[in-house]
């Protein structure tokens, strides 16, 4: 069984009040790109190395929004993570088109900041937090669902 605890940097392309999300295929939920980060390597580097291996483009981090910490449960395992939250910027992305993915397990698409919820972006917390940002609250993000029930809303 692979580690259930998480270290995760994420990427938060937003342009025009939209929202770059992934999905794995067969999965109702939807997060942000990015991904593991590699013992050694820092958050900013895992957003390039991911962001290039998901979707063969460059990206230029830019500043870190906060941290989200979360927990799920998968087939009866219980899941924690951490999520560095940067926004990101790439000349190669435009809102006509959604960006291809190179890896056959994943989709992405822009999604209006509205519709979220609707969405199933998880963790749930991003929800009001991106939402609040794109209006202009410039505040730290931070969020725990830790000391929550996993409900079905909740699962990734």
């Amino acid at each position: 069984m692979k580690n259930p605890f998480h270290h995760l940097a994420r990427a938060v392309f937003i342009n025009e009040n939209k929202i770059l999300l992934a999905q794995a295929k067969g999965d109702t939920n939807t997060f942000l790109p990015g991904g593991h980060v590699e013992f050694g390597e820092s958050a900013k580097e895992t957003l390039k190395r991911e962001i290039q291996e998901e979707m063969g483009i460059d990206c230029a981090p830019d500043h870190f929004l906060g941290l989200i910490e979360h927990k799920w449960e998968k087939k009866g395992i219980l899941h924690c993570e951490i999520n560095q939250l940067f926004e990101v910027k790439s000349s190669e992305l435009s809102l006509d088109i959604n960006p291809p993915s190179c890896e056959p397990h994943l989709s992405f698409f822009w999604c209006g900041i509205e519709e979220l919820e609707k969405a199933n972006l998880q963790p749930y917390v991003l929800r009001d937090l991106i939402k609040n940002y794109v209006n202009g609250d410039q505040k730290l993000w931070w969020a725990s669902t830790l000391a929550e029930e996993i409900n079905e809303d909740n699962k990734s």
